[in-house]
């Protein structure tokens, strides 16, 4: 019948973040919907035509992406585990769906033709459509290492033209000053459309939180309250498998139980896709959920025992300073076999139990980190022998431009205020750049003659590279040069294998040839490259070498505040910074929600994170209504 939820008050931060305050927690989520709904409404509406896989109404060219997401019944399975869910789980998704209905009927000349109806699982479909890329990247990882031709679409993050990743530290009071406990979160996503963030704190009686949401979900993966948080990296351990049968047509197998889609046919063979998160949907919700409710690590550490939430690297901090790494997945206990594709004969024979996964409860040296690189990196306790090979699901040691940077200034932090942490989180330095300045200097000064034959404008280039300070800052000329040269370098043409190995040994030969064939530009970095907003960009990604056999990830140097340009327009980064504090006086936080506060981004800050109603201004109370069971 007809009725209300309560009352409800909107309001806005100075960056424009919503503070949505209620008595109510379904009341609150229907400001929540009504405030994404307010902040982009057409974007909002696309997700959910993208549930529903009917996205080609609004976008022709979306074919391929539709035909995915009735592969994966994302829409069907999102129906499904909404009416599994507790009642009052239930009361909330209407009430957040009738919140942007409320936006709709206020806005009517905004509302695009192909509006989908606003069903209250589709905000569950989102959550569904952005995690699939994790749950199912092993089996088409392995797909793609056997030659298989993959449609055009497996799903939304394979399609973008980056490597997803990010970063995430954990100070303990041993390192930091006034005995503080610092967490950091950067996801390293795309920037817009099935990846839009938003960001919101949520005010009610029993639940007090302030995350990032993918836009049109109403649970967010990151967040925090005032005594736990949390951040992500990507990197997890191995969870789905793809199988080989005879083609007869199929478009799906059961295979472990679970329906386990067709993805590709050839020579005569079909391969499926069969992961545990299947019929896990309503369970992820459900989990994330009780993590905005966890008051401690234990807490936190007793909920992701649920093994719902998608593969990745968990690193989590409490005011008691308390701390924990978890390569948390449902991950499958395989017969000893089971590499690369597999037959039916190689089923699973249940999961790994909680304690199985990689994990360390505290950080005995003050420190948790982990920027996509492998397990043993997090804090020097973690060793690859301990844990079983589908756990770890990494090359041991390995690590990333960013991890090697992260350590290098954890490991002999002493002190750290969050005026400095945040420093680190925004530094747009490419950590390379003293070894090859220094490579390039012996270069030189081994090759007078050829260097002497230069022309005036070269040798300055030259001197610009000498002088640069790694900083892929907007202002900076040098670092335009830096770029250019280093383009030159991976550019150089010869055999892939031979050039691997000459970048490898910084080659004095092929550092000269680069100076002598980039191309010179004198603009600024933040000239060259910038926001889709027009702002100065800053932090650049490039890549190091060609990829060879072996390499877990492209070999790129990427500063710890990843931007990633194509045709000098940033299209990825980090769109969901977030920096905690926890200490004497309770929690404080700071963020950054990108591409929106593309000015802050410019000017390398983070912007406080309102979490109280005094942080903010009034915006607006008016009744939650719609319909209620």
């Amino acid at each position: 019948m007809a009725g209300t939820w309560g009352e409800v008050t909107v309001r806005r931060a100075s960056s424009g973040m919503p503070l949505i305050e209620a008595a109510d927690e379904a009341a609150a989520f229907f400001g929540l919907g009504y405030a994404q709904a307010c902040d982009d409404l057409e974007g909002l509406l696309r997700q959910f035509l993208l549930v529903r896989a009917e996205l080609a109404l609004a976008d022709p060219d979306a074919g391929a992406r539709d035909d995915n997401q009735r592969r994966w019944r994302v829409h069907d399975e999102a129906r499904t585990a909404y009416e599994s869910l507790p009642a009052g789980m239930q009361e909330c998704y209407r009430a957040f769906t009738a919140g942007i209905a409320e936006r709709v009927a206020e806005v009517p000349e905004l509302v695009p033709a192909w509006a989908p109806p606003l069903d209250p699982w589709l905000p569950i479909g989102v959550n569904r459509t952005v995690m699939l890329f994790w749950v199912i990247a092993d089996a088409v990882a392995a797909l793609r290492a056997a030659g298989v031709d993959l449609p055009p679409v497996v799903s939304e993050l394979d399609r973008t033209p980056m490597t997803p990743g990010s970063n995430a530290w954990v100070l303990t009071p041993l390192r930091t000053a006034h005995g503080a406990t610092i967490l950091v979160s950067d996801p390293h996503l795309p920037f817009g459309d099935v990846y839009a963030m938003h960001e919101a704190t949520i005010v009610t009686e029993s639940l007090h939180y302030t995350g990032f949401t993918f836009l049109g979900a109403m649970l967010p993966a990151l967040a925090h309250n005032d005594a736990v948080a949390w951040g992500c990296t990507t990197g997890g351990p191995r969870v789905s498998d793809a199988y080989r049968v005879p083609d007869v047509g199929q478009e799906a197998l059961t295979i472990n139980g679970l329906r386990s889609p067709v993805v590709a046919r050839q020579d005569g063979w079909a391969y499926a896709i069969c992961s545990p998160y299947t019929d896990a949907i309503g369970e992820t919700e459900t989990q994330l959920l009780a993590m905005l409710r966890s008051r401690s690590v234990g807490e936190l550490r007793t909920v992701l025992a649920r093994r719902a939430f998608p593969p990745q690297n968990i690193l989590a901090a409490d005011r008691d300073g308390a701390s924990l790494y978890v390569r948390t997945g449902r991950v499958p206990r395989r017969p000893a076999t089971a590499t690369g594709i597999l037959d039916l004969s190689q089923t699973w024979n249940g999961y790994l139990e909680p304690e199985e996964l990689v994990h360390l409860d505290g950080a005995p040296t003050g420190y948790l980190q982990n920027c996509n690189s492998a397990p043993d990196t997090v804090a020097p306790e973690i060793r690859s022998e301990d844990w079983h090979p589908d756990a770890f699901h990494d090359v041991p040691g390995r690590q990333t431009s960013r991890s090697e940077r992260s350590v290098e200034l954890l490991a002999d932090a002493v002190g750290v205020d969050t005026e400095r942490m945040t420093a680190w989180a925004v530094e747009d330095r490419w950590p390379d750049t003293p070894r090859w300045r220094e490579a390039l200097a012996a270069a030189i000064s081994s090759d007078p003659a050829r260097v002497a034959g230069w022309s005036e404008e070269r040798a300055a280039f030259a001197d610009d590279l000498l002088s640069f300070d790694g900083s892929a800052s907007p202002e900076s000329t040098h670092a335009t040069a830096w770029l250019a040269w280093r383009t030159a370098v991976a550019q150089t043409p010869e055999d892939p294998v031979r050039l691997r190995t000459l970048v490898d040994a910084l080659d004095p030969d092929l550092l000269l040839g680069a100076v002598e064939r980039a191309v010179i530009d004198r603009r600024p970095y933040g000239a060259v490259h910038r926001m889709a907003s027009g702002e100065p960009g800053r932090g650049g990604a490039f890549t190091v070498r060609p990829s060879a056999e072996g390499d877990v990830q492209p070999s790129m140097q990427v500063p710890l505040r990843a931007t990633y340009f194509k045709d000098g327009v940033a299209f990825a980064g980090g769109p969901a910074l977030r920096i905690v504090m926890f200490d004497s006086t309770g929690m404080t936080s700071w963020s950054l929600l990108l591409p929106r506060r593309a000015d802050a981004f410019s000017r390398g800050e983070v912007l406080p994170t309102p979490f109280h109603a005094a942080d903010t201004a009034h915006e607006r109370t008016f009744p939650a209504t719609g319909a209620r069971s």
